[in-house]
């Protein structure tokens, strides 16, 4: 939808709605030797809805003249708003327990999964998970764990895992989404045919939301195993005065 500059104000929204399937998506994913079907799922780029709204919008003040119109007039509100779904998240396990390690980027080998995906708001756990990581596990060797068939618990013991690849798929749904809010305060002021002032008032993440980046997928990582560990930044703001001539 756009909506062309009149009356002050001008914007454009766009959403999207999409899905995207690969093998592999990007040359350092490993196919599954055996079963290259067992590699398709979700394309790590995969973003099930996205909305963006970009505006800008100035201010139905009345025109003065003089002191009071530099004062008052010019005075202009932009921006651009973002919600958008989270992207897959890439499971991998480099335990090597189907015993076919590759020296490339990274591993073919996925964990085995044991019960439904189930994912966590990272606010709102001790250790910020953004995913509960006891519905899988990757220890094919370690017998002094539970075994996985009296429940499911993160490394618990699975000795049918050794040889094999696991049961999980090489992306899963999804990371934290994003809802992002950007504006702009903007004063045009104008000093004479050829020189005007621009004042400008950034603010990124209005609302100062947390963005997390996605969980830790790899399960050979540990306790970081579905954690999330990095954020983008937060609410930054800048001002700016520019001269035209």
């Amino acid at each position: 939808m756009e909506k062309r500059f009149s009356n002050g104000l001008q914007l454009q929204a766009a959403y999207t709605l999409s899905k995207s399937i690969d093998l592999a998506s990007s040359f350092e994913d490993i196919l599954n030797p055996f079963d290259v079907r067992r590699s398709r799922s979700l394309s790590l780029f995969d973003t099930r809805h996205r909305f963006v709204l970009s505006y800008y919008y100035e201010l139905p003040i009345p025109k003065y003249s003089g002191v009071t119109g530099k004062l008052a007039n010019g005075w202009a509100v932009s921006g651009i708003t973002q919600f958008q779904a989270g992207f897959p998240i890439h499971l991998l396990s480099d335990d090597d327990n189907e015993l076919t390690s590759s020296i490339d980027f990274s591993s073919a080998g996925v964990p085995d999964q044991l019960a439904p995906f189930h994912k966590l708001d990272p606010r709102k756990n001790p250790s910020s998970y953004g995913f509960d990581p006891n519905s899988f596990t990757s220890n094919a060797s370690d017998d002094t764990q539970p075994l996985c068939s009296s429940g499911a618990t993160f490394n618990c013991f699975q000795p049918s895992l050794f040889g094999r690849y696991g049961t999980a798929p090489r992306t899963i749904c999804c990371g934290p989404g994003l809802n992002n809010w950007d504006i702009s305060v903007q004063k045009s002021t104008s000093i004479n045919e050829k020189m005007r002032v621009e004042f400008r008032w950034d603010i990124f993440n209005l609302a100062n939301h947390t963005r997390f980046f996605n969980p830790d997928g790899n399960v050979t990582d540990g306790t970081d195993f579905g954690r999330v560990k990095r954020a983008g930044d937060p609410r930054l703001m800048q001002v700016a005065l520019k001269l035209y001539f």
